[in-house]
């Protein structure tokens, strides 16, 4: 038997692209949905307009057959629009992420020299070239009169991989290798309607191609996850259980942590019995986890897929088999596909012998654009006769042929690796570390970490000491984070063996031993287990403030790392707490209930500064309305929203459009209804509240295009309250509803009329420097917490958006307390949530805080009145004279007989609440960690000092005059804050406790 192996012969009846087949899909039934992200779904009829609008749009721009096109673009909507639009024209795509560094996306697009490229909307500022962005709401497509309809041999794509040379290589494909492809998966795994597909691979790699294209040549629906910059497993798991999803794919470096997952959580696999079929590939897979797998989900098949990015995805398949325990082969070529496993003559090698292997066939792509050595030595003349192809591709793999006929992956015959199922060229990564100031000499290897999972290395040589960190921060900015090592670490000079060649075995022995001490000397069990775990998984080391992912964590060892402190201290820790907490220090605290000071980085810095920046397309068109009686309001139902959408229905004859977080219009109904009820608020006028589903983090803000349109030709007046407010996490985590939320309520704003936006913000975002009136000058944002420095970038948004015109007006609220007639306070406020454990614990503690009280009522007649009288500019609203935390105190203790005790007796009686009974503790949690700490560690001084910070909103000099003169014209007096309230507010949590009394009376046993 020689090491040939041929694949099914398979006549195709036509000569349909993918755009072919995706146009016969919408022939079939428009109306079927397409494609979801978000909330958001596009049916096939969208879809195909809406690429059909945007294909007009690239014709327009000059944009022709065969013409590459960029996509610089995130994950979204937007990227399996854009491939359906270039392919309707017969130009072929590149997807990018425009989230690459600057550097990396200016030398590609250098290099394609592209007429345009596409991108989403508002990030378009780091792309060197005109761009077009893609529009989801754009209508009936136009007539592509002048398109070149493209043929089977034309380019459909190309996708950067990494170069040995330095130089990232781009290797371009033909409709007719993709039709191959996906004419085999659509006999091979039968999908249709009912099919539910999961984009799981992300963007810039040619898996995704399958998974966002495939499906829509066979009717079924693809859903494009969120993007969070974090791999987070749970979320993934939740996702396919939501969708019901049937079909996605793996690479096994992830597939073999979701099985620990699955293994530590066995309740976790009923989130996957929608699954039928999973393909895994990238990487070699190991037996022992995919084995296992089988067996918690018996009736899911997976399949192993082999196939460089140079032909079109993947031609090689093997579904696993009972049998397959030991290592699993790659298979055996798909319809109209060759493989041969070749000496260095090109010769057959022997079955069983190891060689190189070779594939052939409709599925071999075209070779690397603008390169034709590089294409010639990879892409050769077929010197077997047996082979039924003009060329073959050196994959430069390693295989043999098996006894049973089956092709078996044996390494590769270079140096390239794989790593997280990319590929990586080590010659790039080393060409980017010689850059870096102070570096002589660079190597990169791939090493295997404890837990078996591959790499990379850098070791480098300087006459100087370097600092890895500042090494990898140079990389970062250069290279994908794909290709930046997790370790780098300076020699004296580069060990070599006898032969004077460099003994990279040697670095890979330093590179797998490297190891950090120090776990010894911790005491606490918690710090102990935190650290000797953190330094067994976490590659770099910076110390116990060394932040996770800048050491090089990555989502897959954050999900390692909670598995292992799960099992070891009996928690319940997920990927999401080590990025909420993402230092030794910073999880030990979170585990311990310790809250602990977050810093913000310099990295988040100027990523506030590049997210303040707003697109250039937001310009707003004519003069807005004299009359709000059309306004959209955001965040109602939160505590200051559920407010101003009450006040806005008794003080104005306005419908209000309120945007919810909800699966359909009668759930967002049914939240805003309940939020008022809530908050004792009467729920008249409620056939003037139009509920609308939608998402402030989304494209669109999660709109249909036509929901969208309407919206923005009905609205005149737009009151943006809603944020994420969470004190404790960091700018990230806020940066997508807060800042690019507020992009999206500016695009609307500024979308067909002129809408007037009146912004709710926060007394936290000024610097005492500015005399409370302004913005903090200079161009750096203030020292302040996640959700503060989102609203600073989001008002300098506004402010820019301002200053091309849009009319404007900004209200900086201080600590919002509760109504001053029905004393109900927001249950997520600091004070409140103080005062309620004061309550429960029967006791009372002295402090030197003071604070803003401002009533909610008084916020809400503030804006209706900035609504009705056309405010602009900036109102602040706190009052003039603070209040000490104590005398809110003393107005609870004597009526509910509270024992005053220290401040660090209180911290310790909520320490003990929380070992005290099962739970639930959510709220207590959230005190715990927002609270000051009060451990042995901390001083008096230091306490004192963090609980007189405790409420302050800046310095308290803020600027009333403009609200007051605003609400005296509107005729609304601004009384002053007195006793009544306080009694009201104490009257409040009177009624919650007889209520909890007689709930408790009520039980049996009572």
């Amino acid at each position: 038997m020689s090491s040939l192996v041929v694949g099914p012969v398979f006549r195709h009846s036509d000569d349909h692209t993918i755009a072919d087949l995706f146009a016969l899909r919408v022939a079939d039934d428009p109306g079927a949905p397409a494609l979801s992200h978000d909330g958001v779904t596009l049916s096939y009829g969208e879809a195909d307009r809406i690429s059909g609008r945007l294909a007009r749009r690239l014709l327009d721009a000059g944009v022709g057959h065969g013409d590459l096109v960029p996509l610089v673009m995130p994950t979204g909507l937007e990227v399996p629009i854009a491939m359906l639009a270039t392919m309707k024209i017969g130009a072929p795509f590149v997807p990018m992420d425009s989230c690459w560094p600057e550097a990396r996306l200016h030398q590609v697009l250098t290099a394609i020299a592209p007429k345009v490229a596409l991108c989403r909307t508002g990030e378009t500022a780091s792309v060197p070239t005109d761009v077009l962005t893609v529009d989801l709401t754009m209508g009936t497509a136009d007539p592509l009169e002048g398109a070149a309809r493209p043929a089977l041999d034309d380019l459909i794509y190309g996708f950067y991989t990494s170069g040995s040379t330095g130089v990232p290589k781009c290797a371009l494909n033909l409709h007719r290798g993709l039709r191959n492809r996906f004419a085999y998966m659509s006999r091979r795994f039968g999908a249709g309607r009912a099919d539910v597909v999961l984009q799981n691979s992300p963007h810039v790699f040619d898996s995704s191609i399958w998974q966002l294209l495939w499906p829509l040549t066979q009717g079924a629906h693809v859903v494009v996850p969120r993007n969070t910059g974090v791999v987070d497993l749970l979320d993934v798991l939740e996702t396919i259980h939501r969708h019901r999803v049937t079909m996605t794919d793996f690479v096994p470096t992830v597939f073999n942590v979701l099985v620990e997952l699955l293994r530590a959580q066995p309740e976790l696999a009923a989130k996957l019995t929608s699954l039928r079929h999973l393909l895994i590939g990238g990487e070699e897979m190991l037996a022992e986890p995919v084995q296992a797998f089988r067996r918690m989900l018996p009736d899911v098949r997976i399949t192993n897929t082999y196939g460089p990015t140079e032909a079109s995805i993947g031609m090689i398949f093997h579904e696993v088999r009972d049998e397959d325990v030991e290592r699993i082969p790659i298979g055996l070529p798909i319809d109209n596909t060759c493989a041969a496993v070749l000496d260095e003559e090109m010769n057959p090698v022997p079955a069983g012998a190891t060689g190189q292997l070779y594939i052939g066939g409709e599925c071999v792509g075209a070779g690397y654009l603008d390169d034709p050595e590089r294409t010639r030595a990879a892409f050769v003349a077929n010197p077997i006769p047996e082979l039924p192809t003009a060329r073959l591709y050196r994959t430069g793999d390693l295989a043999d042929l098996r006894d049973d006929g089956l092709i078996a992956f044996r390494g590769r015959q270079d140096d390239q690796v794989k790593v997280g199922g990319v590929r990586v060229e080590p010659g790039e990564v080393e060409s980017v570390l010689r850059t870096c100031p102070g570096v002589s000499e660079a190597r990169i290897v791939v090493y295997a970490d404890e837990a078996g999972v591959n790499r990379l290395a850098g070791f480098v040589t300087g006459r100087v000491r370097l600092e890895s960190h500042h090494v990898l921060d140079h990389v970062r900015g250069q290279l994908p984070g794909s290709l930046v090592p997790t370790l780098v670490i300076q020699l004296d000079s580069m060990p070599f063996n006898g032969n004077g060649k460099l003994d990279r075995a040697e670095l890979v022995r330093r590179a797998t031993a490297y190891r950090r001490r120090g776990a010894e000397q911790e005491t606490d069990p918690v710090a102990r287990a935190v650290r000797e775990t953190w330094l067994r998984l976490v590659p770099g080391d910076d110390g116990p403030d060394g932040d996770f992912f800048a050491n090089g964590g990555d989502s897959l060892t954050a999900v390692r790392l909670t598995l292992t402190l799960n099992e070891r201290l009996g928690t319940s820790l997920t990927a999401r707490d080590v990025v909420a907490a993402p230092t030794m220090a910073a999880l030990t605290a979170r585990i311990t209930d310790r809250p602990v000071a977050y810093r913000t980085a310099d990295a988040d810095l100027r990523l506030v500064m590049e997210d303040s920046r707003l697109p250039a397309d937001i310009r707003p068109i004519g003069v807005t309305a004299r009359e709000a009686r059309r306004i959209l309001l955001t965040g109602a139902t939160g505590f200051i929203g559920a407010h101003l959408l009450h006040d806005l229905l008794s003080r104005t004859g306005a419908t209000v459009y309120c945007l919810v977080r909800a699966a359909d219009a009668t759930e967002a109904q049914d939240r805003i209804h309940d939020s008022l009820v809530q908050f004792h608020l009467s729920v008249t006028d409620m056939d003037r509240v139009v509920a609308v589903p939608a998402d402030l983090s989304a494209p669109r803000l999660g709109l249909g295009a036509e929901e969208y349109g309407r919206l923005a030709a009905e609205i005149d007046t737009i009151i943006h309250n809603g944020a994420r407010v969470n004190l404790l996490l960091d700018y990230r985590h806020h940066r997508a509803a807060n800042v690019a939320g507020t992009v999206e309520i500016l695009r609307l704003a500024a979308l067909r009329r002129h809408k007037a936006l009146h912004f709710v913000s926060t007394l936290s975002v000024l610097d005492s420097a500015a005399g409370g009136s302004e913005l903090p000058p200079g161009p750096k944002p203030p020292a302040a917490g996640g959700y503060s420095l989102s609203k600073w970038a989001a008002e300098r948004l506004v402010d820019e958006a301002a200053r091309r015109g849009l009319a404007v007006a900004v209200y900086r609220l201080g600590e919002i307390m509760p109504h001053s007639v029905t004393g109900v306070p927001s249950p997520r406020s600091l004070p409140d949530m103080l005062i309620r454990w004061c309550l429960r614990l029967g006791v009372t503690f002295r402090s030197p805080t003071v604070m803003d009280y401002t009533p909610v009522d008084q916020v809400a007649a503030l804006v209706t009145a900035g609504v009705s009288g056309r405010g602009r500019g900036w109102y602040h609203l706190a009052q003039r004279r603070r209040m000490r935390f104590d005398d809110l105190l003393a107005g609870f203790a004597g009526e509910f007989g509270l024992n005053p005790v220290s401040y660090r007796e209180f911290w310790e009686l909520l320490r003990a609440e929380l070992t005290a009974g099962p739970g639930p503790h959510d709220d207590l949690m959230r005190l715990l960690t927002t609270a000051p700490a009060a451990g042995p560690e901390v001083t008096d001084d230091e306490l004192a000092d963090s609980l007189e910070r405790l409420l302050r909103d800046g310095d308290g000099d803020h600027v009333v005059d403009r609200s007051l003169k605003l609400l005296a014209a509107a005729g609304v007096r601004f009384p002053s804050l007195d006793s009544e309230a306080l009694l009201r507010y104490a009257a409040h949590h009177r009624r919650l406790r007889r209520g909890s009394r007689l709930a408790d009376a009520g039980r049996p046993g009572h």
